[in-house]
């Protein structure tokens, strides 16, 4: 799972600017006529301002999404080491894996068409790596205070 993952995220990682854009841009246009259906008849300047803003949010979101996947994929597979292994601070270790892969995506982005690294973009992968790992330790939480109320 862990390397599936990393594939989707090289795949949309290697695709050149103009085709990223039309990926966003379908996911943009849906949010906004979604939440502005009246979007048409504002100003051409305040029709790309909002477009703006909006393809900025979901760009991101994807980032934060797509590294939270990793991050709960990764800490999902060390815990399952663990039983074989002993690995000390699996959560630790998933956050540094996730990190080291998103500055490494970054690095993999300078070379793709129109695209460039962006160091604040490695920030918000790191955010989407501890937020997977944190809701994978909130489901364990979750499973186990469940099971100690059944068996309790």
């Amino acid at each position: 799972m862990v390397l599936m993952i990393m594939g989707v995220i090289f795949y949309f990682s290697a695709m050149p600017v103009r085709q990223s854009s039309g990926t966003s841009d379908g996911w943009v246009t849906r949010l906004i006529k979604l939440f502005l259906p009246d979007f048409k008849s504002l100003p051409a300047a305040r029709q790309k301002q909002i477009r703006h803003t909006v393809s900025f949010i979901v760009r991101k979101t994807a980032h934060i999404l797509e590294f939270a996947a990793l991050g709960f994929s990764l800490r999902l597979h060390l815990g399952a080491l663990r039983r074989h292994r002993p690995i000390r601070r699996a959560w630790l270790w998933s956050w540094v894996i996730g990190t080291v892969y998103a500055a490494t995506d970054e690095l993999h982005q300078f070379f793709v068409p129109g695209r460039g690294p962006r160091f604040y973009d490695v920030g918000i992968d790191c955010l989407g790596v501890i937020l997977g790992v944190l809701f994978l330790l909130l489901c364990k939480w979750l499973s186990e205070r469940r099971v100690r109320k059944k068996t309790g």
